[in-house]
């Protein structure tokens, strides 16, 4: 990414891009937060069918909400790095002016640590737990579904298995490839 270049910029515009990359920098958190709840939705539901189905032992539907949840999850940690992107982008912006329109790196500028024990304040970044966690719910999903997963013998599949287990994967495959944002 590179670096705004603000070198023939007057105070004035400064001031204005520094107001209006703290405020979308401000936005895109915000949408970070909003995004994961929207995801939460559709994996906790799968989460609940799930356990449904597998404690009624219902062949095949387990295996088919295991590859929703698992969709469900990879968008769901595409977009966290897409939203994490985004934010650092905007702060990248508003480093490029700060201390010239305020002169001191306020929001660049980490505050020193207060060691107050085990429970006290430390530097996570939230949003890199989010994707952590948004990571591990992909690998949830995947072992959910090698554990309902009816293992093939050459005798008998089940054409539902083979037809999710392949529209998941060619999904989840475009998700990786088409999700990207476009550069400019």
């Amino acid at each position: 990414m590179a670096k705004l270049d603000v070198s023939k910029a007057t105070l004035d515009q400064k001031k204005e891009i520094l107001k209006l990359a703290a405020e979308t920098r401000r936005f895109e958190i915000e949408r970070f937060w909003g995004r994961s709840i929207f995801f939460w939705g559709f994996i906790a539901a799968a989460f609940v069918a799930y356990g449904q189905l597998y404690s009624q032992q219902r062949d095949g539907l387990p295996f088919v909400v295991s590859c929703f949840g698992l969709v469900c999850s990879v968008a769901w940690t595409l977009a966290n790095r897409g939203g994490k992107y985004w934010q650092e982008a905007w702060e990248g912006k508003v480093e490029a002016v700060e201390r010239d329109v305020l002169g001191a790196p306020l929001f660049s500028n980490p505050e020193p640590l207060q060691c107050k024990g085990p429970w006290g304040a430390a530097r996570f970044s939230v949003s890199k737990l989010t994707i952590a966690l948004s990571d591990f719910t992909v690998l949830v999903w995947i072992a959910l579904g090698l554990k309902v997963a009816p293992w093939p013998t050459l005798s008998a599949i089940e054409w539902y298995f083979l037809i999710a287990s392949v529209v998941t994967l060619v999904y989840v495959i475009l998700l990786l490839v088409l999700g990207r944002s476009s550069q400019r």
